[in-house]
């Protein structure tokens, strides 16, 4: 089963901002967005918007110039969200008003060896065909790259908070 995302749900994104930035345009980065791709701000999927994209909101925790907390919606690949509830996915919930990353079958977020199925690298969460590595998982395409630090903490953080 690949991830599952509900509309109403909260996600977090644990991707560097480089890796999301190949798939936002520049209307989307603001000062905020640093927070949103440091896993600082939790969003709520709103709904489906395109094939694999969630529209997501955003509230910032600072305030904007005239005052006001303005929440940021935009729409963001399903791969690089990370639930933020702290248990596992139900694999025999029903999937109405809801959809997966992937269209192939999985075995869960949870890899046998007990890291978050979360790559180290780029920041995508259980998409299909990731590679085990000692750290963690990495997506086929960053296989040979630089892992991030913050990523693996992260990983290794996604188990325990998947395991309760």
């Amino acid at each position: 089963m690949g991830s599952l995302v509900t509309p109403g749900e909260t996600y977090r994104i644990l991707a560097p901002s480089s890796s999301l930035r190949e798939h936002l345009t520049d209307s989307y980065w603001c000062s905020a967005m640093e927070e949103v791709c440091d896993g600082k701000l939790d969003g709520v999927a709103v709904r489906y918007t395109g094939q694999n994209l969630v529209l997501m909101q955003f509230r910032p925790k600072r305030l904007s110039p005239a005052g006001y907390r303005y929440p940021l919606s935009m729409s963001i690949p399903v791969e690089y969200l990370v639930p933020v509830a702290s248990r596992p996915v139900d694999e025999s919930t029903s999937v109405g008003g809801s959809f997966y990353s992937s269209h192939e079958p999985g075995n869960g977020s949870l890899s046998t060896n007990g890291f978050a199925r979360l790559c180290i690298v780029c920041g995508r969460y259980n998409v299909p065909d990731m590679v085990r590595r000692r750290h963690g998982f990495k997506c086929r395409t960053c296989v040979g790259k630089k892992s991030s630090a913050k990523l693996r903490l992260e990983g290794a953080r996604g188990k325990d908070e998947l395991e309760i």
